[in-house]
């Protein structure tokens, strides 16, 4: 599949005619797209999609733009799946202002406009020639992880040597051009290739007091949420690391089967167990239960699965569990259990194959083919 290679610049040209204000929440757009077709759909997170028709790839337009964002203009057909050759473009969409989006060949476009746009020409300028040496050296970098002839030790010093003084050389120049342009909106937009919540906040601190508290201040605010959820789902994920590493003692529960009988997990001691976390609401876990079923069979006797439904009414798990004809042992978390904590479980399916001995084994996270290689590799022989 070819994936166009999106880089945003934009021209120091006027626009005839064109308001330098309007004053308003209004944002004037003109499109002039090469093989693009006859309709524009704008895509804006939290807002609905709107649909634009034009001919040949020209559009004039008008968006009501509350608070400045990204904005993302894409062929109908990629809502679709149809992701050949596939036409998309990202800007940023700022009431009271005017824009024009064009390209020429497919591989890059322009954005030239009034106002913020102007200053957004300056610093995209600015940056797509800092990052110009990164941008290759990072190419390189993925083609020697791509490259089997690579060794680790090369890869390794490069990625030390090359790549990491170009990318700190690379930060210091964003913190350069805030510095010398700290009344300038648009250049909040470069906050977005800081690297860390500490940096993004120090940056942001450079810029004039005009600057911070206008209106590219909830964006900025919107950037920062993003950057803190982040670490937190880091935070949990080394957590649950923590909690699913091989050879630990796996945590014991004791939870009720269909029958609303209680079953332990010291009950299944001796043998190797499989903890299915999943639930009737989860496309992958369901989509998971044939080839499960195929080697549940393939193996008789040499494991036990222990599905433990989560997230679900016991009506939802009981109708699901004959819905689809699961022939192995199954539990109900209700909500008030500790289980998923205990075991740091946050997505689903997650399976946990826990040894004889009562100490995990493996854990594997999403339907992912290599459990069920590991599977033939420990009963196989």
């Amino acid at each position: 599949m070819k994936k166009m290679i999106l880089s945003m610049m934009l021209a120091a040209i006027s626009l005839c005619g064109w308001a330098a204000n309007n004053g308003d929440n209004t944002l004037k757009v003109k499109l002039d797209l090469v093989d693009f077709g006859d309709t524009v759909v704008v895509y804006r997170h939290g807002h609905e999609e709107l649909t634009f028709i034009g001919k040949d790839g020209k559009f004039e337009f008008e968006l009501e733009v509350d608070t400045p964002c990204a904005g993302l203009l894409l062929q109908p057909r990629l809502l679709r799946g149809d992701m050949e050759d596939p036409h998309f473009y990202t800007i940023p969409l700022v009431g009271g202002e005017s824009v024009r989006v064009w390209d020429k060949d497919n591989t890059r476009f322009d954005v030239d406009g009034t106002g913020f746009y102007a200053e957004y020409h300056q610093m995209d300028l600015f940056d797509e020639n800092a990052s110009k040496e990164l941008r290759d050296i990072t190419t390189k970098y993925r083609q020697m992880k791509a490259d089997n002839n690579v060794s680790d030790e090369e890869r390794s010093k490069y990625y030390n040597e090359v790549y990491t003084p170009c990318y700190d050389r690379y930060q210091q120049t964003l913190v350069d051009y805030v510095k010398a342009h700290p009344k300038q909106e648009a250049a909040i937009w470069l906050i977005k290739s800081v690297n860390g919540l500490d940096n993004m906040k120090e940056v942001f601190s450079l810029f004039d007091v005009s600057v911070r508290e206008g209106r590219m201040r909830p964006l900025y605010d919107s950037w920062v949420k993003d950057a803190e959820d982040r670490l937190k789902e880091e935070a949990e994920d080394l957590e649950a690391q923590k909690k699913q590493a091989a050879g630990l003692e796996a945590p014991v529960f004791t939870l009720n089967d269909l029958n609303s009988k209680p079953l332990s997990l010291t009950s299944l001691r001796g043998k190797y167990v499989i903890l299915d976390f999943w639930g009737s609401w989860c496309i992958w876990c369901i989509k998971g239960f044939p080839q499960m079923k195929e080697y549940y069979a393939k193996y008789p006797g040499k494991f036990e699965i222990l599905g433990i439904d989560c997230n679900d009414t016991e009506e939802k798990w009981k109708d699901a569990v004959k819905k689809h004809d699961l022939p192995w042992l199954h539990v109900y978390c209700p909500k008030e259990s500790t289980l998923l904590a205990d075991y740091g479980v946050s997505g689903f399916p997650t399976k946990i194959i826990i040894g004889p001995d009562g100490k995990i084994v493996k854990t594997i996270v999403g339907e992912d083919p290599s459990f069920y290689t590991l599977l033939d590799e420990l009963f196989s022989k």
